[in-house]
């Protein structure tokens, strides 16, 4: 038998092989830069939603410590406000305190015959307690009789430091018949007074 050239087919053979490696070397290439470009737009929409997301978090954390350093201003002018109607009650009663002695007896001698039953121990306070004397509560007692009351005040030496005015002290309790006591039972009363005096044209 002669023998068979097998040469063409051989060549043949490698020419099919190699056009089959370029198209599979071109789907690859392909297949490469389509994944390359989808990763590619991958991690430009993951960037922009990255930026919008840090975006919308600087937004949002801007708003919060705007909305902080509000409430601290706002705290700060509510302690300044409460500071100065503070002052203003401290300065009333300084200047109730000095209240001219006439008036000043006048003035405690009515609230003493109001609060008092008739049989207490009175003692005044340390401030401007030149009123207090045994005059004071000798009118006082008779004041008492006529309106049916014992009128058996005692009179005690020892003075109340700080206040200006009368200590009533029974059996079981006390009356502050005071300038400061006085103001204290109408604080909220009075500070909202203050408040508007002082801060009419403010915003809270």
């Amino acid at each position: 038998m002669d023998s068979l050239n097998i040469h063409p087919i051989v060549q043949l053979i490698q020419e099919e092989a190699k056009a089959t490696a370029e198209k599979l070397m071109s789907g690859a290439r392909d297949r490469a830069a389509a994944i390359s470009e989808y990763a590619s737009q991958r991690v430009e929409e993951q960037k922009e939603e990255t930026m919008a997301r840090a975006r919308g978090e600087a937004d949002v954390l801007e708003d919060r410590m705007r909305r902080l350093a509000m409430l601290e201003v706002r705290k700060d002018l509510v302690a300044q406000k409460r500071a100065l109607i503070e002052q203003a009650f401290e300065q009333a009663i300084d200047r109730l305190n000095a209240t001219p002695q006439e008036r000043l007896t006048a003035f405690m001698a009515d609230l003493l015959v109001r609060h008092a039953q008739g049989t207490e121990e009175v003692a005044a306070g340390a401030v401007n307690d030149s009123f207090f004397t045994d005059g004071f509560l000798d009118a006082a007692n008779q004041r008492l009789q006529q309106m049916g009351k014992p009128g058996q005040l005692i009179l005690d030496d020892r003075r109340v430091p700080g206040v200006c005015g009368l200590i009533i002290k029974g059996a079981s309790s006390q009356t502050h018949c005071t300038f400061a006591a006085l103001m204290e039972t109408r604080r909220d009363e009075l500070e909202a007074q203050v408040a508007s005096l002082l801060f009419a044209d403010s915003t809270p």
